[in-house]
């Protein structure tokens, strides 16, 4: 008899790890890049050896903070393999711009899907 997990099976994320800015100031005009190793981390599950793609969907201007605008916001590698155990990590980066002029919700979310590839 054969039993099986049905989350053996699907794609789900496990985790989520929001980066860890410290000592975060910007000023009008200046930018921080936050490489994807510091940024943040999607943690899935899945089959064993599938690629797995992300895509980030980005509508309109999204803040950081009061004054501190999110631009360039990408994955390190879109497109990933899961692991023998059908485990996987997308590295997210993104730039900081400064604001001296800021208008709208500052908390939007980002909205973003994984799927597998093959």
């Amino acid at each position: 008899m054969f039993i099986y997990s049905a989350s053996a099976f699907s794609l789900e994320i496990i985790a989520v790890q929001n980066a860890e800015l410290q000592n975060l100031y910007l000023y009008n005009g200046s930018r921080l890049t936050v490489y994807p190793e510091e940024g943040a981390l999607i943690s899935l599950q899945g089959r064993a050896n599938k690629r797995v793609k992300l895509d980030i969907t980005q509508s309109g201007v999204i803040y950081f903070a009061p004054g501190i605008r999110i631009v360039d916001l990408h994955a390190k590698d879109p497109i990933i393999t899961l692991n023998k155990y059908g485990e996987g990590e997308f590295a997210i980066g993104f730039s900081l711009r400064g604001e001296k002029h800021v208008s709208g919700n500052y908390q939007k979310s980002i909205k973003y899907q994984v799927s597998y590839v093959d």
